[in-house]
């Protein structure tokens, strides 16, 4: 025949066909486990290993403050030794003695400058902490929406893919059945088969790109994918409610994470800077220290380790250091701690700028996106009754099949754009959210709510959860 499948009632008969087809029936029968968006979001929060690797950082950052903190609590220690001595003089026999003894020392600081800073430094850092944790979970929300989404999308390009190869092998039974009455010319029966071959084609490409989006929501989630809840997005873009754009980038100049996170970097430089002082004051610590051991009054002193008797011996007393000079250093660290915050203050104002730029794009994104799926809906219903005109007009003879076969194509790349556009605008309301802070499982939640599949998809859903 010059083709590369046969015809069978109309129906496609090659290898790659009927694989497909089997396919398609297993799916039907075979039990899928399919998700929400929420659900995904619960397994992304269990499993993700990035979002894991934040939390253990966040752990790890609790512990700054009680660091920090330490240098106010006495600080004890104990040094114990024991050794063999032996004293040799010319002409003489060596004498051989051992010493024994043990120290216990105490060191309480009274008045250590850059250790109360340090201890306000520590506790910023944990603050900082918890923001960075927050701010991976905001980012995985977002990965795990936006993978989400593109399996939906590829979800949406597989059904379609088979709503379009149902509907071409349709019109090439038909143009056969036209074909032989003599009421179809062979070039009506080869595009036919042409736009079979292509729909074919189009399916199999649209399997494989679901199968590598269900692999990248496997790889967040962290368990198999094999289905995903049919999700109505066009019912949803109608339900989000941006407000004002003034509103939304101020707040997320304030309230961004990244922003806040400079925030507390900006003060962290600060407080370097007023540790730096600290080489310019006194310390005071309170210093003791109790001694016993072998010992020998040597002097008018207890000489321990060197005595055959043991003595005990202690001291208490207040400690105070003034530096003097130091060689500059202080100055020239003074210099650079100045430099620093204002690399901070810099880097605070470019956070705030950004956080502004991308609440403005994020919201533009979504207002935008309201406007624009209004004009593939229309495309939508303009094509669906130009596809009824064609077929009617085929039947009657003043339509050719190639007519049909466009107008087909165009219905279902309209559905794929009114699909696209919503996803895209869903996915900027949340980005709009994430900007000022206020992406959470919530906001997951009501966004998953109400999900139902569209009904020009109903009939292939319930043959094919996929």
């Amino acid at each position: 025949m010059g083709q590369n499948h046969a015809l069978r009632d109309g129906r496609l008969t090659s290898p790659a066909a009927i694989v497909l087809s089997i396919f398609v029936l297993l799916s039907g029968v075979l039990p899928l486990q399919a998700e929400s968006l929420s659900q995904f979001a619960a397994d992304a929060f269990a499993h993700d290993a990035r979002l894991a690797s934040a939390e253990a950082s966040y752990r790890a950052g609790l512990e700054k403050e009680p660091e920090a903190r330490a240098v106010f609590l006495p600080h004890l220690g104990l040094n114990q030794s024991d050794f063999k001595n032996a004293i040799h003089v010319p002409g003489q026999p060596a004498a051989p003695y051992s010493t024994v003894g043990a120290t216990l020392s105490l060191n309480q600081s009274i008045f250590k400058w850059d250790d109360w800073q340090t201890w306000q430094q520590g506790r910023l850092s944990v603050a900082d902490a918890g923001l960075a944790f927050s701010s991976a979970k905001q980012d995985l929300l977002l990965r795990v929406a936006q993978a989400y989404f593109d399996a939906l999308a590829a979800k949406d390009d597989f059904s379609l893919a088979q709503l379009h190869q149902r509907s071409v092998n349709e019109q090439l039974a038909l143009a056969k059945r036209s074909f032989a009455l003599g009421a179809a010319t062979v070039v009506d029966l080869n595009e036919a088969r042409a736009g079979a071959d292509s729909a074919l084609s189009d399916l199999v490409e649209a399997q494989s790109t679901l199968d590598r989006r269900y692999a990248a929501l496997q790889k967040i989630v962290g368990h198999p994918v094999d289905a995903i809840d049919p999700f109505d997005a066009d019912a949803n873009i109608t339900r989000i409610a941006a407000g004002s754009i003034e509103q939304w980038i101020s707040d997320a100049a304030v309230s961004g994470l990244d922003v806040r996170r400079q925030q507390i970097a900006l003060e962290i430089a600060r407080r370097d800077v007023s540790k730096v002082d600290a080489g310019y004051m006194p310390t005071v610590s309170l210093i003791g220290n109790a001694s016993h051991g072998n010992a020998a009054f040597i002097n008018g002193q207890t000489n321990f380790y060197t005595g055959a008797n043991r003595a005990t011996s202690g001291e208490i007393g207040i400690q105070i250091s003034i530096p003097l000079f130091d060689g500059l250093s202080t100055m020239s660290r003074k210099r650079e701690a100045l430099a620093l915050k204002d690399k901070a203050q810099d880097d605070l104002e470019d956070a705030r700028r950004s956080a502004a730029l991308d609440a403005q794009q994020a919201f533009l994104g979504v207002r935008d996106g309201q406007a624009q799926v209004t004009a593939p809906r229309t495309a939508q219903r303009s094509a669906r009754t130009s596809l009824d005109s064609n077929r009617k007009g085929f039947k009657v003879g003043v339509r050719i099949n190639a007519d049909v076969l466009s107008a087909e194509d165009k219905l279902f790349s309209t559905q794929r754009d009114l699909a696209k556009a919503c996803y895209d605008t869903l996915m900027q309301f949340l980005r709009l959210k994430a900007s000022v802070a206020q992406l959470d499982e919530t906001a997951i939640d009501q966004l998953s709510a109400g999900t139902e599949p569209r009904p020009e998809q109903e009939d292939v859903q319930a043959n094919n959860s996929k």
